[in-house]
This record gives C-alpha cells, sequence and structure tokens, in this order.
C-alpha cells in the first residue's frame, strides 16, 4: 500500500518540485536581468532625472550711430527665477492671499479643511513666496500674482518671478538662498549710454510677456527673453536677439551642477549702425528744449535718416526698468505726449508744405503756370468765406508767386479747375494715406479724405450732410487744411522725391549691420517708386521752391545763406488745444544737387518761417560745420599720410643710396685685391 502510494504522490511531487524550480530560475533570470542586463539602461534613467537642458543665451547687438558712437550695449541683469513651479488657478490664488500674512501652524489649520493635494501645493508655494518676499524686499502679494500669471516653460517648468533685479539685493539673495526651486540668474541687460537721445527710433527692451512669448515660443524665444518692445530694437528684434545655445548638465539632488555633458554654443546677435549722426541728433534735441514737435533730416538720394528729433525725448533707461505707476501714469497723461514719437505716428494738417502736392496736381491737369488769380485776402464761394494767408492779399499771383508767397487764393481757386480726383491722384502719388514703411514699429498712415472716406467716417452722424462731399471740403484740403493728416516723415518724404527727380526712396533709420563674426552688411537704399510726374512739372516745382527762400516776399528768408542754395516751403497749420498754429517748413539743399532733405514742425509754434524755420537754419549750420570739420579731419588726414609716404620714399631712398656706395666701395676694394694679385 505504501508503495502504491510512494508511486501515486511521486509524480505530483515531481510536477511541484518543478514548478518551484522553474519559478525560482525565472526568477533568478529576472534578478540577473535587472542587475546585469538592465543596469545601463536603469543608469540612463537616472541619468535623466538628474539632468538639466539650461539654455545659453545669445548676446544681443549692440546698437551705434553712423560714426561707431554706442548707443546701446549689453551688461549684466540679475533675474529670480523659481522652478518646478505648481501650477495654480484663481481659487489657489485667493487662498494664498488669504494666508500670506499668518505663521506657519495657522497656515496649515488654514489649510487642513483642504484636499491633500491642494495642501501640499499650497504649503509648499507659499513657502517659497514668503522666502522670495525675505530675499528681495517684494511684497508677498506681488510675488502671488506672478505666480499666477507668469507662463511655465520647459522641463522643470520654471517662471520668472522678478525681473531686472537689483544688483546689491540680488548678490544678498544668493548667499542666503537655501531652496533648489529658487535660483538667481544673471541675464544680458540692456544700458543705453545717452538715456533718451534718439529714444523714438532707437526704443528699448524688456522681459518678454505671457502674449509674446505664446506668439513667438516656436520661433525659438524663451520666457526669459528680453524683446524688443520699441524703435529699432522692436523692428530688428530676432536680427538682434542672435541664436541661443544648449548645454546639458548633470544636477545632485540640491540642484547643483555636477558635470556638463554635451552643450551647442550660441551666435550673437547682429549689431546695428544706425545712419543717425549722434552729434547732430544731440544737437538738434537740445534746440528742442522748452517746445514740443519733430525734426527729420535724411539723404535726399538714399533715404537714410540722420537725424530724428520727437520732442520730449523719453528715457530708455526708464523704459527699461520697473516704472513706478505714478511716474508711468504721468508719462500716459502728460500733454506734451513723450510716449508718442511724432515723427512717423504724430498727425498733424500738413498745412501750406501741402502746397507742393496741389501744385503738381494743378499743373499735371494741364492748367499753366502762368495762369494767374487776384488775392484780395480772402475768398468767398457760395456765401463761405476762405482767408488768404495775407490779410491785404497778394494780388496778381501765378504759380511761382503761390509758392513763393503762400498764397492761399491760387490753390482755392485752381485746386477745383483741377478737379478732387486729380488732387486725390497725386496725393496718392506722393504717399499720402500711406505708411512708408519706414523701419520703426507704429507708424501710422495718416488720412486722404475722398467722398468715400467721408461717408465711412460719418455714417453714424445724425446729420445726413456731414456725410457728403462739399466744395469746401477740396478748398480746405488743397492748402493742407480740412481732414487731411499727415506725418512729419510723409512731408519729408515728399520733398525727398522732388528732392531726388521723382524718385521716391524708402527712409530708414539703418546704415549697416554687423555679424558676428564683425563682416559688415550694408543696408542698401530701396527705391519705392518713380512717381508718375512728368520731367516739366517736376521742374517748375523745383525751381518755384527756391523762391521762398530768395524771392523778394519769400516766407522762408531765414534759410537764406550767401554760399548755399536751399529750397524750402514753409506752412502754418490750424489746430485745437494749443497756444497757437503748428509752424511747419521742409525743403531740402542745396538746390541744384540736394544732398539733404529736413522737415521741422513745432506744436503750436505760429508761424512756420520763425519757429520751424529757425530750427531748419540751426540744422544746416551745425551740418555744414561737422561736414567742413570731416573733410578738415579728412585732408588732415591725407596730408599726414603723404608726409607718411614721403618719409618712406626718402628712407628707402638714403638706404639705396647707402646701399649703392657700399657696393661702390666692395666694388673698388676688389679692384685693388686683384691688382695686388697680379704683382
Amino acid at each position: 500500500m505504501r508503495e502504491l502510494d510512494k508511486e501515486g504522490r511521486s509524480p505530483r511531487y515531481v510536477a511541484f518540485f518543478s514548478l518551484v524550480t522553474l519559478v525560482f530560475l525565472i526568477f533568478i533570470g529576472r534578478l540577473f536581468s535587472i542587475q546585469i542586463m538592465d543596469v545601463s539602461k536603469y543608469e540612463e534613467r537616472a541619468l535623466q532625472n538628474r539632468v538639466r537642458t539650461n539654455i545659453i543665451k545669445a548676446t544681443r547687438g549692440e546698437i551705434y550711430d553712423r560714426n561707431g558712437k554706442l548707443l546701446a550695449k549689453n551688461i549684466t541683469g540679475y533675474m529670480l527665477i523659481h522652478y518646478t513651479t505648481k501650477q495654480i488657478d484663481a481659487t489657489d490664488t485667493k487662498i494664498l492671499r488669504e494666508i500670506q500674512n499668518l505663521n506657519m501652524d495657522q497656515i496649515k489649520e488654514r489649510l487642513s479643511t483642504e484636499k491633500k493635494s491642494r495642501q501640499e501645493k499650497l504649503l509648499e508655494t507659499i513657502t517659497d513666496v514668503k522666502k522670495i518676499s525675505e530675499l528681495t524686499g517684494y511684497t508677498t502679494d506681488y510675488i502671488i500674482t506672478r505666480f499666477f500669471k507668469q507662463p511655465r516653460v520647459g522641463t522643470d517648468k520654471s517662471i520668472i518671478v522678478i525681473e531686472d533685479l537689483d544688483k546689491n539685493i540680488a548678490l544678498k539673495a544668493i548667499e542666503k538662498i537655501d531652496n533648489n526651486r529658487i535660483d538667481i540668474v544673471e541675464y544680458n541687460k540692456r544700458l543705453y549710454p545717452e538715456d533718451d537721445i534718439a529714444s523714438h527710433v532707437i526704443g528699448n527692451v524688456k522681459p518678454i510677456d505671457e502674449k509674446e512669448y505664446e506668439k513667438l515660443k516656436d520661433e525659438g524665444y524663451q520666457n526669459t527673453d528680453l524683446i524688443g518692445k520699441k524703435g529699432v530694437e522692436k523692428y530688428y528684434d530676432k536680427e538682434m536677439k542672435g541664436q541661443d545655445g544648449v548645454e546639458n548638465v548633470e544636477v545632485d539632488a540640491k540642484g547643483k551642477t555636477i558635470r556638463r555633458l554635451e552643450n551647442t554654443d550660441s551666435i550673437a546677435g547682429k549689431s546695428l549702425y544706425l545712419s543717425i549722426d549722434l552729434e547732430l541728433q544731440k544737437f538738434m534735441t537740445k534746440a528742442f528744449e522748452g517746445e514740443s514737435g519733430a525734426f527729420i533730416a535724411m539723404e535726399a538720394k538714399t533715404g537714410k535718416i540722420i537725424t530724428f528729433v520727437s520732442y520730449p525725448e523719453i528715457s530708455l533707461n526708464l523704459l527699461s526698468s520697473r516704472i513706478p505707476d505714478e511716474q508711468w501714469n504721468e508719462l500716459v497723461n502728460s500733454k506734451s505726449k513723450p510716449l508718442v514719437n511724432k515723427g512717423i505716428a504724430g498727425l498733424y494738417p500738413p498745412g501750406s508744405t501741402y502746397k507742393a502736392v496741389t501744385g503738381v496736381a494743378i499743373l499735371e491737369s494741364g492748367i499753366s503756370p502762368y495762369e494767374s488769380v487776384v488775392s484780395t485776402g480772402q475768398y468767398r464761394y457760395k456765401g463761405l468765406v476762405f482767408r488768404d494767408s495775407s490779410k491785404s492779399g497778394n494780388g496778381v499771383t501765378n504759380f511761382n508767386k503761390s509758392i513763393e508767397q503762400s498764397v492761399n487764393t491760387y490753390y482755392y481757386v485752381f485746386s477745383q479747375k483741377a478737379g478732387l480726383d486729380n488732387v486725390i491722384k497725386y496725393s496718392k502719388e506722393f504717399g499720402i494715406g500711406e505708411k512708408t514703411g519706414i523701419d520703426i514699429p507704429g507708424e501710422l498712415p495718416g488720412t486722404l479724405p475722398t467722398p468715400e472716406w467721408k461717408k465711412k467716417r460719418f455714417k453714424n452722424s445724425k446729420n445726413p450732410g456731414d456725410r457728403t462731399w462739399l466744395p469746401g471740403d477740396l478748398i480746405n484740403m488743397s492748402i493742407g487744411q480740412g481732414y487731411v493728416l499727415t506725418t512729419p516723415l510723409q512731408i519729408a518724404s515728399v520733398y525727398q522725391i522732388i528732392a531726388n527727380n521723382g524718385i521716391m526712396m524708402k527712409p530708414t533709420v539703418v546704415d549697416k549691420f554687423m555679424l558676428y563674426n564683425g563682416q559688415m552688411e550694408v543696408n542698401k537704399p530701396q527705391v519705392v517708386r518713380k512717381i508718375n510726374i512728368s520731367d516739366k512739372t517736376l521742374k517748375l516745382m523745383q525751381n518755384a521752391l527756391r523762391l521762398p527762400v530768395i524771392g523778394y516776399g519769400g516766407t522762408a528768408k531765414i534759410l537764406k545763406f550767401n554760399d548755399l542754395a536751399v529750397s524750402a516751403k514753409t506752412g502754418t497749420a490750424q489746430n485745437t488745444g494749443f497756444r497757437d498754429h503748428h509752424s511747419w517748413i521742409a525743403g531740402y539743399f542745396p538746390s541744384d544737387n540736394p544732398e539733404i532733405v529736413f522737415v521741422s514742425i513745432v506744436e503750436g509754434g505760429g508761424y512756420g518761417g520763425t519757429a520751424s524755420g529757425n530750427m531748419a537754419r540751426i540744422f544746416i549750420e551745425k551740418y555744414r560745420e561737422l561736414e567742413r570739420a570731416k573733410k578738415n579731419a579728412a585732408a588732415a588726414e591725407a596730408a599726414k599720410k603723404q608726409e607718411q609716404n614721403n618719409q618712406n620714399t626718402l628712407n628707402n631712398q638714403n638706404l639705396q643710396n647707402n646701399q649703392n656706395e657700399q657696393n661702390n666701395i666692395t666694388v673698388q676694394n676688389n679692384g685693388r685685391r686683384k691688382k695686388r694679385g697680379r704683382r
């Protein structure tokens, strides 16, 4: 029986033993796999958990004037970064504000009613908020707002809590940080050595905001980047930004770097050499003290701007920092509007500077320049009275006289004969109502009124007559009044076209770019178009624009020089909100072969030939002074080089003579030796 039992149980024992053995072998095999075969894989995963990817910030390109004088440079700034930031919502934010002034025991008691996950999140957040406040002096309320609003980026979900941290605070904070979620990071901060000079051209940078980041993150931008906000800093931001590099580092449990694994070098951004002449810019900025307005001067043949003043200018170093609310409100509400770039976004009736446009339309319509009207001081049209520039009138007036003495009646009469369509056509030819395309953001197109425009503009008016184009609208428009509005740059462009024989150039404030390797790229002048006016009309206008300066009754006599021919047209534009009319002048010099086009508007400056005329005169005088100095310096340098060349030639000649003399002595000595040898 026992034998039978043994025989019966033997297969079961064998099966059980085999199963146990199999399980054991599987366990041993798995253990071997984990310990031996998969060790590299797990090591790699462990390493990945300890690897932090750092962005190597590219150095932002600097900005210089046309002569290489520094206008914007990089210095070291400091920002506070928070890593592995928890995502908090509006409810979280509300609770954080409730507990921000409580001690830790009170905080824990308040959070005890919340879900465990929320407790942990808010406890960590408020701990870090309080620590950051202690380190920097910023209020916990401000820091909570940053935790809520700032976008989280990167694998570690970091945010910028405080940008532009004071250097002394930053250096002290570094010594006190005992939290691997908080770090002080250096970055390239912008400094503007000339501060407010050419501020509306240069612009400023600030840390990228949430909207900008969301829009640009796929183009290589980081939430820690500085980004241009105005001026060329904004227009050329991508070129100046450069290309960031990447560095992978291994960190310990506290987030400290153990070793660097691999990296891709950054590439510095392009530096800009503006076409602006700093000395001229400073001179004209000072000239505007006590006034408000704009002054622009550009090269007639290239469109490159050498002076661009929008006054008041504004501190770029202030704009690039964190401005106190009170100071910001003062800037926003200031009557002088320092935040507005008046050269490209200031909209003004152009006054009589517009007569160059209307005059072309009149001549191109077939009206003879010799055809005349009688100016009596006022012009009556269907019961309406339109005043002339002179109360007593200017008498018999043809085209030349209308430009010389700025006679309104001529344009009242002949704009109607030319017809609205012609006036609009040639206004468009000169670019009125369109942006010039200058490389400064924020340009406005102005207003070129038309019947269609007026109908749309006043579509909600209760008076149907407001939507109707009236003869008086064209009469006012013909002298740069009424609904027509232009920027100073648009008027400068009109006179640039006339000076450049009908060729419109795209205005620019950049002369050249310098690449990271030191190579230069010239910003080549761009022709926009050849405007559609006859050479005859163009010549008539060019000749006429000399007369306000040299004519007996000229309105721009202030620009008369004994050794320089200047062409110009003054303007006095009606406005509201100022003590007097706006003062305009626009023109170019020399008249025969124009180099420089200029335009000036002094807000509330009164008669154009006085306030703006004086601005133009002192600019021309300063420009010529600098040009003479450059020529003298060039001549002196050439003379120095010539003297050096002469000295080198003399030295070479003396050396050659000495060599020849030495050779002769050698020959003579050799001759004597031969004679002695024959003896």
